[in-house]
């Protein structure tokens, strides 16, 4: 028997996975830039605008720059706008970490990311906007350093403590997760277009064009790595005793109607706010998980309000 198991592994070993996907250069649009950070080829796209604010959306899971494309052009009145692909999204490469010097498809490397990002195309007066996870992600960058962040705007912010169970770090370390991994991802990718169909609230506007722009990232190489990448390093740490020394302005977004992270998240973030913490928080009726998406002239109309307040 132990013969047997030992052969089976040695011939799952060995057996090639066929790569998928072409290279993120070849996928580019019109709009497309690409920026080195820490070894990881980023994407981005940029609209140079008449204010002194810098805008870095950063948006949720499963997404990429295509979900902020109906709110770019009225963020530009008020500045520059910069929106990028996370690690494991879009058209940003997909690289194995263990090449890295850091792992950015950790919460910590996607931080550190960011940051560098902003450093790298010299922003200043950042305001940072963030959708789901990557609304998370903006609270914490902002947390980590205050500095470098003017104000934050959060969309159905994706804000808790995550931590994969006892049996998830169990598969994960199983020796040969990460060769078979991503083909099991190939597999179910499928249900992430019904996680999207919960996502709308108005299923009708969820259009077949807006279907295709969500999927257009799975051409690029090595798609199903960088999901896998992504599931296998998620976790967030609990920031609900560090909420309340934020000191920058926050415009929180929510959808009335949203499935996937309920109103009452954001209103249980509001409370762990410091009563010295500016921020305001608009509830968006018959709207679900994406309102800059859904309802992007109601989104940049407060949006607006709030800028305009700020500066």
């Amino acid at each position: 028997m132990v013969v047997v198991l030992v052969t089976i592994f040695a011939v799952l070993y060995s057996l090639p996975v066929p790569p998928v996907g072409e290279p993120v250069e070849s996928l580019a649009l019109e709009s497309s830039k690409f920026v080195v950070i820490k070894g990881v080829k980023v994407h981005y796209v940029e609209v140079l605008g008449s204010g002194n604010l810098t805008f870095v959306l950063l948006h949720g899971f499963g997404a990429s720059t295509f979900s902020w494309r109906s709110v770019v052009s009225g963020l530009a009145r008020y500045g520059r706008v910069v929106a990028f692909d996370r690690p494991g999204f879009g058209l940003t490469e997909r690289v194995d970490p263990h090449s890295l010097s850091f792992n950015p498809y950790t919460t910590e490397g996607q931080v550190k990311l960011t940051l560098e990002l902003i450093k790298k195309l010299n922003a200043s007066n950042v305001v940072l906007v963030g959708h789901s996870a990557g609304g998370g992600l903006a609270l914490l960058t902002a947390l980590e350093n205050p500095q470098l962040v003017k104000a934050l705007v959060l969309v159905a912010p994706a804000w808790r403590e995550v931590r994969k169970n006892p049996l998830e770090r169990v598969l994960y370390s199983i020796p040969l997760a990460d060769k078979y991994g991503p083909l099991l991802v190939r597999v179910l990718v499928g249900q992430l277009e019904q996680v999207l169909y919960r996502a709308w609230y108005n299923k009708s506007a969820l259009t077949k064009e807006v279907i295709e722009g969500y999927k257009y990232p799975l051409r690029a190489r090595d798609w199903d790595k960088g999901l896998y990448w992504l599931t296998k390093y998620r976790g967030f740490p609990d920031i609900s005793n560090s909420l309340r020394n934020l000191e920058v302005p926050i415009l929180i977004v929510h959808g009335a109607n949203d499935e996937l992270v309920p109103l009452i998240s954001s209103l249980e973030l509001v409370k762990l706010l410091s009563s010295n913490t500016r921020y305001a928080l608009s509830v968006v009726s018959e709207c679900g998980h994406l309102p800059h998406e859904e309802k992007p002239w109601e989104f940049l109309e407060v949006v607006s309000k709030f800028i305009e307040d700020l500066t």
